[in-house]
């Protein structure tokens, strides 16, 4: 009987088209499933001693993986939730693992009054990766009350790293490939309930209106540029409803690509260049990526 890598679930010849939000992707030969810190470096050391390379993914919403699939093992945190908080004199300490979606975070914090995160409410991946992208929306971004997080380094050390060691940018992190966020401590502030659950409200009422959360996409595909909204720039390209094979430049949201079906991560891939490309010529905007190519760069 082979050996027990992990205490949690290991699948092998992983399709990443299960497990990223677009639905697309070839397989890799090892998803684990951690179900503690233990585990995590556990995992971490079983696939050095394959020399395999690994990553870190959460719930896949930011990822597409390349149709050829990719020769590395990956770790997948997404059973590592837990959440406490810890009253201060003007809010709380909220410790929570990474695996944690983002939004019950956000939803157990308003039911105790506590604000900070609510403009990220209906951001659909995990505290770890939102916190390796610094994911934001309406002008807010995750790392805004952040305090500390413990990160599983590529050797399998875990450190505490406090916010002013961090480097945070507009959707980046120093969170670096192979290293991993475990948990992280927010500060939340006092506030009215009620006031935070209307902010809630708010946010999720406009992305029901303005985003395609009909169909499989990795959200926002292209950063901003130069002070203005990627999607006004692929707007003016008239690129709305611009299509390669299955992938779709969405007619709602057009800094979406969406899956209208069978759609294939090359076709993504071409469409992010065609984009790219016209974007260009119509409006001399260089657009760069948001979201993260797995195996597309050979």
């Amino acid at each position: 009987m082979e050996p027990r890598i992990i205490r949690g679930q290991v699948v092998r010849d992983a399709s990443m088209k299960r497990y990223t939000s677009m639905r697309v992707g070839g397989h890799v030969p090892y998803l684990l499933y951690p179900e503690d810190e233990e585990d995590v470096t556990a995992a971490m050391r079983w696939l050095r001693d394959l020399d395999l390379p690994f990553r870190f993914l959460g719930n896949g919403t930011n990822v597409v993986v390349a149709d050829e699939g990719m020769p590395v093992g990956v770790i997948r945190i997404t059973r590592i939730r837990s959440l406490r908080f810890s009253g201060t004199t003007a809010g709380a300490l909220v410790e929570a693992s990474a695996g944690l979606p983002l939004s019950t975070l956000i939803r157990e914090s308003a039911d105790r009054g506590l604000s900070g995160l609510e403009k990220l409410y209906g951001i659909p991946g995990t505290i770890g990766g939102a916190i390796k992208m610094n994911a934001g929306s309406f002008s807010a971004s995750v790392s805004d009350c952040l305090k500390s997080v413990r990160l599983a380094n590529r050797n399998g050390t875990i450190r505490s790293v406090e916010k002013k060691e961090m480097e945070f940018g507009y959707r980046t992190s120093f969170v670096g490939v192979g290293q991993c966020v475990l948990a992280a401590t927010f500060e939340m502030a006092d506030a009215d309930p009620g006031r935070i659950k209307a902010d809630m409200d708010k946010v999720w009422g406009e992305r029901l209106e303005k985003h395609p959360m009909d169909l499989p996409s990795a959200g926002s595909v292209f950063r901003n540029r130069n002070g203005g909204p990627a999607w006004k720039y692929i707007d003016q390209a008239g690129l709305r409803g611009f299509r390669v094979g299955g992938a779709c430049v969405s007619e709602k949201h057009p800094n979406f690509i969406v899956n209208i079906g069978h759609a294939t991560a090359s076709d993504v891939a071409g469409l992010i260049d065609a984009v790219k490309r016209r974007v260009w010529e119509t409006t001399g905007v260089s657009l760069e990526e948001e979201v993260e190519m797995w195996g597309f760069d050979g």
